[in-house]
């Protein structure tokens, strides 16, 4: 047992420092930019029925118009991570970010909102790209893997809290004091990224031939089906579990709680694994675990059971995720890794969105019951496309 021990623990004392100044710093900036994002996220719908006086249904279209030109930037975001130097780029798309909040407190009407809404979108989805291109290249290639799961952890974390942030604002304060505490966060997080050390590969990269490649890391089209559908699965229950909840006596609030709970616990379970290369075996776990949990969904009939299911969830996400964001970094050169995140981003939130569309059609037509029992079925047909196309490919074609 001795030697053992010993080796084990000589592993560890050789073993390149991952929670260095720089990654604690990307990592805080990213907590404070989703925290700021999520506190609005329970409050927007009340802001824009009490003060702005828009219908239910406009309320909808006005709020997805923040994800729609998010989705619509993803592309352009990895174009421009790979182009340009990355912490000015984080820099200056973060600020951006931040002052959006101060504009919704001078937001007096409908149309200045709508503006400020699709703003915010397009600066979030830069902001997201470049802060995790700057996370992987600051975090040591051999432990790149539990890097990029600790990082992921960030906006777990935020959403377990920033939605009960706002609300606990919303009930004592103004609306303007939910806007300028989201702005004060940010402009917090903003002050966490000056820090970074500059390093050699937040250079601009040479100048390459525009092509299509460069906004989309075609190399990882084979390997995304299974995230997409995971990705519309999840859509499907994000946007409507308040209503679904209601059936239960549940409160939506604490299954946002139990799935933040799942998702961290699983990241720190899978992060070494994926770090030692057991990229696709995670993806496995967690897509087997998410079937369930649509299964489970399809037939819950009371809250201790949606609080489990809830858990489960974000446990299979927790697997998969950060496994399918390494794998698309690991398929890209060096100057490809913000195309790479994008690419992750940009198939995550589609796949997001059509199930926020696909979900409020079939409420309405069907009921909740059909709607998870369908996205366990397309949660299956992604999982046996993942085993017989994507894990080959992937282990022909990955560059470390």
């Amino acid at each position: 047992m001795r030697p053992i021990f010993q080796k084990l623990m000589t592993n560890y004392h050789t073993r390149p420092v991952l929670w260095t100044k720089d990654f604690v710093f990307v990592f805080v900036s990213n907590l404070l930019l989703f925290f700021s994002f999520y506190m609005l996220v329970p409050v927007l719908p009340f802001y824009l029925l009490e003060n702005l006086g828009t219908s239910g249904s406009l309320a909808g279209i006005i709020l997805s118009l923040y994800t729609i030109s998010a989705l619509m930037m993803r592309p352009f975001s990895g174009f421009l991570v790979d182009t340009f130097a990355r912490k000015p780029l984080y820099l200056i798309c973060y600020a951006f970010f931040c002052l959006v909040f101060a504009g919704y407190v001078v937001a007096a009407t409908l149309t200045l909102f709508i503006i400020l809404r699709v703003l915010h979108g397009l600066a979030f989805g830069i902001s997201t790209v470049s802060g995790s291109t700057v996370a992987v290249d600051v975090m040591p290639s051999e432990r790149r893997g539990e890097g990029i799961g600790y990082f992921g952890m960030a906006a777990n974390i935020a959403m377990a809290v920033g939605p009960v942030a706002g609300i606990w604002l919303h009930h004592h304060y103004s609306f303007n004091v939910v806007f300028l505490s989201a702005f004060v966060s940010g402009v917090v997080g903003f002050c966490t990224i000056l820090p970074i050390r500059p390093i050699i590969k937040d250079l601009p990269q040479p100048q390459q031939a525009l092509s299509l490649d460069r906004f989309i890391l075609l190399k990882g089209l084979p390997c995304v089906a299974l995230l997409f559908f995971i990705g519309l699965s999840y859509g499907t229950v994000v946007n409507y579990i308040g209503l679904y909840s209601a059936s239960f006596d549940a409160h939506a609030g604490i299954f946002f709680i139990f799935i933040s709970a799942g998702l961290i616990l699983a990241r720190v379970l899978s992060a070494r694994a994926i770090n030692n290369g057991k990229i696709t075996q995670m993806v496995y776990a967690g897509a087997v675990i998410l079937v369930a949990s649509f299964i489970l969904l399809a037939f819950c009939n009371s809250s201790y059971q949606l609080y489990f299911t809830a858990f489960l969830l974000g446990a299979g996400m927790g697997y998969t995720n950060p496994a399918f964001q390494t794998m698309l970094i690991n398929l890209a050169e060096h100057n490809q890794r913000g195309t790479a995140n994008a690419t992750y981003y940009t198939f995550w939130d589609l796949g997001v969105g059509l199930g926020t569309v696909m979900g409020g059609a079939m409420i309405e037509r069907l009921n909740f019951e059909w709607l998870y029992f369908i996205c366990t079925v397309f949660l299956v047909l992604g999982l046996v496309y993942y085993g017989v196309i994507t894990v080959g490919y992937f282990k022909r074609n990955k560059l470390r």
